[in-house]
This record gives structure tokens, sequence and C-alpha cells, in this order.
């Protein structure tokens, strides 16, 4: 008797943690399908409701809706090149992909200063000029028409060359400040970025101070967070 009871307790402990088990796979399974959620696949009314989420062409790029630092979201290129911190106000403006490169193009503008901000960054892999330091900085200088030098700054697994300068275009009251360089792998050939970011006043602007301190810190964080993938 003792061993039919014995038995049958054994058999009711089994079918207990089965059942407890299908559920713990059950919900491992739908928390994995909830990270795997991309923003692009989400509804615009559950994303932040800022710019760069509810930009259609933007959001495509957009890693996740958790905000990385204050204004700040993770991008990741369409060619799983790089990833970098992106600013909620901007939004996407054009981009061009090939199998050795990739472009993107975006703006932003800030209500509260009507600074207007253009920026553009080209991922390379696989092109051995992106290994040449000075072949490089001669490309950029003379696509930005700078004459100066490049400061750079190490990390572990970059080398980041940084320069600006200050333009005033044809009837513009107030100066534009354009930022350039490239930031180079240290831990694989041939992978680098080159970088340029400009901004300027709205031109339907009545108001507008610019603080070049603050446009170089906006850009430092983000070229700094740039990070790039096992290519």
């Amino acid at each position: 008797m003792k061993k039919i009871i014995f038995i049958c307790f054994s058999l009711l402990l089994a079918l207990i943690e089965g059942c407890s088990m299908n559920d713990n796979d059950k919900n491992n399974s739908n928390e994995h399908k909830t990270e795997a959620v991309k923003p692009k696949d989400m509804n615009p009314k559950d994303l932040p409701q800022v710019p760069a989420f509810q930009d259609e062409k933007t959001r495509e790029y957009m890693v996740s809706t958790k905000e990385e630092e204050p204004g700040y979201y993770l991008l990741e290129s369409k060619l799983n090149g790089f990833r970098m911190l992106f600013p909620e106000d901007a939004e996407y403006s054009d981009s061009e992909t090939s199998k050795t490169y990739e472009s993107l193009f975006f703006d932003s503008f800030n209500k509260k200063t009507n600074i207007v901000m253009n920026a553009s960054v080209k991922f390379y892999q696989n092109e051995s000029f992106i290994n040449e330091p000075e072949n490089m900085l001669d490309i950029i200088s003379g696509k930005n028409e700078y004459k100066g030098n490049f400061e750079k700054l190490e990390t572990k697994d970059r080398d980041i060359y940084f320069a600006s300068k200050q333009e005033n275009f044809d009837k513009e009251e107030k100066p534009s400040y354009i930022f350039l360089g490239y930031i180079k792998s240290k831990k694989q050939d041939y992978l680098g970025m080159e970088y340029s970011f400009m901004f300027s006043c709205s031109a339907n602007a009545n108001t507008c101070e610019q603080n070049p301190k603050d446009n170089e810190e906006k850009v430092k964080k983000i070229i700094n967070s740039t990070t790039f993938g096992d290519m």
C-alpha cells in the first residue's frame, strides 16, 4: 500500500514539475519575443514621442526604445557595421549603401535655440585607404575646405581624429560651426568612419545665439560613443 502511495505521489510531483517547466519555457519564449521586437515593427503610438522614433525612416535605424543617455538613443547602421548615440530630435535625411560603405545623413532642429544641425557619417569596410590617416585626413580636409590640423583622441580600440572650423556662408549674418574628422578601428584593418557636423542658425529665426563649446560637446559625445561591429 505504501509503495502504491509513493508511486502515485512521484507521478503527481513529476506532473507538477512538467507543467512548471512548460510555463517557464513559455515565459522565456515570450520574453525573447518581446526583446526581439524592433522599434520599426512597433506601433508609433507606443514609441517615444520624439522625431527619432516618430519619423518612419529614422526608426528603421533605432535599436530599442531604451534611452541610453538623456536625449540620446542607440542607432545601428543597416550594414550592422557601427552603432552610436543618436539625438532624440534628429531625423533621417538621406542614405547610400554598398558592400563596402554606408553613408547616413541626418538633421535636427532645436526649437528653443533655433539651431539647425546637419550631419553625415560614412562608414567604410574592406577599404585599404581607411588605414592611412594622412590620406584620409587630406580627403576629409578637401571635402570640407579645411586647412588646419586635427586633434587625435586615442581609445583602447579606436583612433579618433577631430577638427573644427567656423564658416560664414553667403547672406548669413551669423557663422556656422563645422566639426569634422574620422574614426579608425584598432581592432580590425580597413574599418572606419568619416563624419561631419554643421551647426547654423535657422534661416527663419529672429533670435539665435550659438555656443560653439556646446556644439563641440554634442559632437564628441556622439563620435566617442561609436563602436564598430565584428565584420
